[in-house]
């Protein structure tokens, strides 16, 4: 059942309505993580724990490509929904699983073999080499099912349908959870049984999200003729999904630069750092739920050719950012401290007092990633992808030159700071391109 709650009536109302789910989907996804590592390290052990954990960054940087590919696909699909040409509909979303299906089965076949290189690469201690290759391998060669439960996902939401996703997340997460116990408790199949339970839950939640959508959107249901090549088409979706796989990439890096920076200033600040960075990622996934709306709002209202409802939306989008942006730093002041010593023990007093001063200088800064939200959204919305790209070559460019010179200067808040300058560079760059675009498409 698709909406068109987005193109019509009031901003703020299709923007927080649309939202809600998606701010849920994304809790449901953090709680969903931190049962599962507590089975992984309860259960099976703190090495099994230390494994899964080793693979983090890589898979980081490899479903972040595919979660952002796909989203960038279903840009299209938004687009000719805003438009209602059904025919285009169609073929968006078989050009998007076809280029689905390629990404799955090159990252697969790419990284299958060189898996303990990579592993080795990134120094992964002896003692969990195997653990965590076999976590690895299960999961990588899963990455099928993934990306067509993203993808199906992504095209539920691009025909304005953000609730039933949330559905089927709360549906996969029970069951994946459920499954952890049996594999690994029944079969004993100790680390490899959390890897295959996850496997096979989004193999159930694609077949279920495919009957659904094949059942209750008859837009989506496709034929031989949807199949049918055309270059333009097809370069157009490449043109939005791949660039937008690209910039999380060059984000995963701005991530490892970083933290090479805060691993030199010893066990403590990589305490502090590492326990910050969990309350702040669940701090931002408010904006980065803006964000999500903001995309599709635009792409479903630039094919309707709604364009003064895109420029509005821009502006209410800032104004949201602005709310949240006080709600957050309401809690930082309020509350870092009883969030932090969530992970912390109250005795470990230099951990949680860095660890605070790290959430302090990110709070003061938020307004800016929030703008950057709001902006990179709506040109990708407009499937401008480059600018984003650009964006963040250019942040991990100043972060990889100033990151020396401000930990020679002031340590750990030098090194904190990095992020909060990047997100004023990667604003400013966003909203001349904004500016520049607006002027240029007359929106």
């Amino acid at each position: 059942m698709h909406s068109d709650i987005l193109t019509r009536g009031n901003i703020y109302r299709s923007i927080i309505v649309y939202a809600i789910p998606i701010i849920i989907g994304n809790s449901v996804q953090q709680l969903y993580n931190f049962f599962d590592m507590l089975i992984v390290g309860r259960i099976i052990g703190l090495d099994a724990l230390a494994a899964c954990g080793a693979t983090g960054p890589i898979f980081f940087l490899v479903f972040g490509f595919i979660f952002a590919s796909t989203q960038g696909f279903t840009i299209v699909t938004a687009q000719k929904f805003g438009e209602k040409n059904y025919d285009l509909i169609k073929k968006s979303y078989a050009i998007s699983t076809i280029l689905s299906v390629i990404i799955a089965i090159g990252v697969t076949l790419l990284i299958l073999p060189l898996s303990y290189r990579i592993l080795r690469l990134l120094h992964t201690p002896e003692e969990i080499m195997e653990l965590a290759h076999t976590y690895m391998y299960i999961i990588v060669a899963g990455t099928l099912p993934l990306i067509l439960y993203n993808l199906l996902a992504c095209i539920m939401r691009a025909l304005g349908d953000s609730k039933t996703p949330l559905y089927f997340l709360i549906i996969s997460s029970v069951l994946n959870l459920c499954l952890d116990l049996v594999f690994i408790l029944v079969f004993k199949l100790g680390i490899a049984g959390a890897a295959y339970a996850t496997v096979v839950a989004w193999t159930v939640s694609d077949i279920l999200c495919y009957i659904y959508i094949h059942r209750r959107f008859p837009e989506l249901r496709l034929s031989l003729e949807d199949f049918r090549f055309r270059f333009d088409f097809f370069f157009k979706h490449i043109r939005i999904g791949i660039p937008m796989g690209l910039q999380l990439c060059v984000i995963s890096l701005c991530t490892l630069v970083l933290q090479s920076g805060i691993n030199r200033l010893g066990t403590n600040a990589v305490a502090a750092f590492a326990t910050a960075i969990i309350v702040d990622q669940i701090f931002t996934q408010l904006y980065i739920a803006l964000g999500s709306v903001i995309s599709v709002f635009t792409a479903q209202n630039y094919g309707a050719c709604y364009y003064q409802r895109i420029t509005d939306g821009v502006k209410k989008g800032f104004i949201l950012n602005i709310g949240i942006t006080v709600f957050l730093a309401a809690l930082v002041l309020l509350f870092s401290k009883p969030l932090i010593e969530v992970f912390i023990e109250s005795n470990n007093l230099t951990i949680i007092r860095l660890a605070q001063e790290t959430l302090y200088v990110y709070v003061c800064f938020y307004i800016f990633f929030g703008m950057i939200m709001v902006l990179k959204n709506t040109l990708l919305g407009l499937g401008l992808a480059r600018y984003p790209l650009i964006s963040s070559f250019f942040e991990l460019g100043l972060r990889f030159f100033i990151i020396d010179l401000l930990l020679e200067k002031f340590a750990y808040i030098g090194v904190c700071a990095i992020m909060p300058i990047g997100w004023i560079v990667g604003f400013s760059i966003m909203f001349a391109a904004y500016l520049y675009e607006k002027k240029r498409l007359a929106i």
